[in-house]
């Protein structure tokens, strides 16, 4: 199976994801607007959509640094493995 790294070598590790949720409230105050949270947030799982920056994909590496397709290469584990026999 074939895995991809970023420019600096790190292992791609997956993709940034967008998401909405829901900060649930304690109250919100009169003066200024701010909410008070009681903690935890719904997540809208069927809201959540892959990033994309100038429409492709963007993939995260080991360190959490964004990168896009053009940008990765490509390791072939079977090609390390024929090379260590």
């Amino acid at each position: 199976m074939a895995s991809y790294l970023s420019p600096t070598g790190s292992p791609i590790t997956g993709t940034l994801e967008r998401l909405t949720g829901r900060a649930h409230l304690l109250d919100i105050d009169p003066e200024t607007g701010e909410p008070e949270h009681s903690g935890g947030t719904e997540i809208f799982w069927n809201d959540q959509e892959t990033a994309k920056r100038n429409g492709k994909i963007v993939f995260l590496d080991e360190e959490g640094d964004e990168w896009t397709f053009d940008q990765l290469t490509r390791e072939d584990g079977d090609e390390e493995d024929e090379e260590a026999a």
